[in-house]
C-alpha cells in the first residue's frame, strides 16, 4: 500500500497528519492520525477507514503502526513509549464542520 503522510497541524506539544493516496490525478485521504507529545511518551489517536485495512491481522496492524511513530517521532528525538488508540470509522457518518472558506 502506497500512502503518504501530510502535516495539517503542529503546535509546540501535538501535531495532526493526513494519510492519503494518489490513484491517477485523485487524492484519497484514507485516515488520519492525531499525536500528542509529553515527557512520558507519545499518545494519539489513529482512524485508519482504508477497506484494504480491515483485512490486516493483529501483526501487520501493530507493524504499521510501529513504522509510523518510528518514522514521525524518532527524528525528532521523542520517547519510544507510545499510546495509540486504533479506530476504522463508518464514513457514512461523517461530517466535518468550519466557518472557514475551503481552500484548494
Amino acid at each position: 500500500m502506497d500512502l503518504r503522510l501530510r502535516r495539517l497541524v503542529r503546535t509546540p506539544y501535538s501535531e495532526q497528519f493526513t494519510l492519503y493516496r494518489e490513484e491517477g490525478e485523485d487524492i484519497k485521504t484514507v485516515g488520519k492520525l492525531d499525536l500528542h507529545f509529553t515527557e512520558d511518551g507519545v499518545y494519539g489517536t489513529f482512524l485508519f477507514w482504508d477497506p484494504e485495512a480491515e483485512t490486516w491481522d493483529e501483526e501487520r496492524l501493530q507493524s504499521f503502526v510501529d513504522g509510523l511513530i518510528s518514522d514521525l517521532c524518532e527524528p525528532a528525538g521523542m520517547p519510544e513509549t507510545y499510546v495509540i488508540e486504533y479506530f476504522v470509522p463508518l464514513l457514512d457518518s461523517y461530517r466535518y464542520f468550519t466557518p472557514a472558506e475551503e481552500v484548494d
